[in-house]
């Protein structure tokens, strides 16, 4: 065996006649190695030196096409209500705003917006609805739009910017972004969602802090298959949405106790943001 063969070859200098050793089936003792010893054990060693690096580069090829894709699973795995402890990221069921999200577009791209909205405030049973706040619907008539604008931005949970070529010829529309952008670096949280409805515009057609924006953050495209459950991702996740002893509220439940008391107050909504651009 393995352990006499490392015994004989530890100690073959007092044995005089060591290369004239022969084992029953006429082998010199001299001539064995651990290969025709244990030729199991050989084939275990050139298998494992074959598998690790395969194993190596399969571990690294899903780290990767994880971690490229990490959006749409986490979109996915909210969706579908698994998971949710590595998913919920954050709680905002104490943030006293009216509204979930402020839906900022043009007029002419009214028709689409009227389309995404039913399906976010009459979603299909087991997702979570929304509280919208749209111009012609929840604005107060003969108010100063401006003034409409910075209270709706500062109402909402978040921001949904409707991205068109519509949107940028739209001076209201872009007054809309900006007070969006100023509450972002003012509450130091991404509260605005940019939707991209078909082609992206050219840049030269934007404002400078729009091409910083996204040149910074990621956008929702309309035409992505995964769309919906990128958007519902990105809004506020509610538990008071969601069924009593479901797995979200459960996930959502835990995922709140473990948050401090001063990152739940830093939800609150503050003053009005100023607005030096006008």
């Amino acid at each position: 065996n393995l352990a006499l063969l490392k015994f004989i070859y530890g100690s073959w200098k007092r044995v005089e006649d060591f290369n004239q050793m022969r084992c029953d089936n006429g082998l010199f003792i001299s001539e064995l190695s651990v290969e025709k010893l244990c030729p199991s054990l050989n084939a275990v060693s050139k298998y494992l030196t074959v598998a690790m690096p395969v194993l190596a580069l399969l571990v690294f090829c899903i780290c990767t096409i994880f971690y490229r894709s990490r959006r749409v699973i986490r979109a996915w795995l909210y969706n579908h209500q698994f998971c949710l402890w590595c998913v919920v990221q954050e709680e905002e069921e104490n943030d006293d705003r009216i509204y979930d999200a402020f839906i900022s577009f043009s007029h002419n791209d009214e028709k689409f917006v009227d389309e995404l909205v039913a399906q976010l405030e009459r979603p299909p049973v087991g997702l979570p609805n929304y509280q919208l706040c749209l111009h012609h619907r929840d604005w107060l008539a003969g108010e100063w739009i401006p003034d409409q604008i910075v209270r709706s931005v500062a109402s909402s949970k978040r921001t949904v910017v409707i991205l068109t070529e519509n949107f940028l010829d739209s001076f209201w529309g872009k007054l809309e972004f900006r007070t969006a952008y100023q509450q972002v670096l003012k509450d130091k949280r991404m509260r605005l969602i940019v939707i991209v409805k078909g082609e992206l515009p050219p840049r030269d057609k934007m404002d400078t802090e729009l091409q910083t924006y996204l040149s910074l953050n990621t956008y929702l495209k309309y035409d992505d298959p995964f769309f919906m459950e990128r958007l519902r991702y990105a809004l506020p996740h509610k538990k008071n949405t969601i069924e009593p002893g479901s797995r979200i509220t459960q996930a959502i439940i835990q995922h709140s106790d473990s948050v401090g008391k001063d990152q739940a107050n830093g939800l609150k909504p503050n003053n009005l943001p100023s607005l030096p651009f006008l």
